[in-house]
């Protein structure tokens, strides 16, 4: 994958950081996401625009990292919909689930 212009903010140090207003969901659940399910993470662009956004998994990888397929639309990062995003549970800020 080539590199991209933007970075993923850590979201267990920002939950760290302000435990009562940024909520994550829990260590368990952020490490077993499975193939097709959807995780929010925070993109970080290089002008310091952050982005919230949907990614699809598409690969658990065997060292507990994840690939997953962007499903939103930037406005103020260099990505688009459909690229391909690699992450690791700690990026996770919450997951989409059946029925939400």
């Amino acid at each position: 994958m080539p590199r991209p212009a933007y970075t993923l903010e850590d979201g267990e140090a920002l939950h760290v950081s302000h435990p009562t207003t940024f909520w994550i969901p829990g260590e368990a659940e952020r490490k077993s996401l499975k193939t097709g399910q959807i995780a929010k993470l925070i993109f970080k662009g290089n002008t310091h625009c952050c982005e919230r956004m949907w990614v699809i998994v598409t690969e658990v990888k065997s060292d507990g990292s994840y690939v997953g397929q962007l499903d939103n639309h930037p406005t103020c990062i260099r990505a688009k919909a459909g690229d391909a995003v690699r992450f690791e549970p700690r990026h996770v800020i919450n997951i989409h689930y059946d029925g939400e």
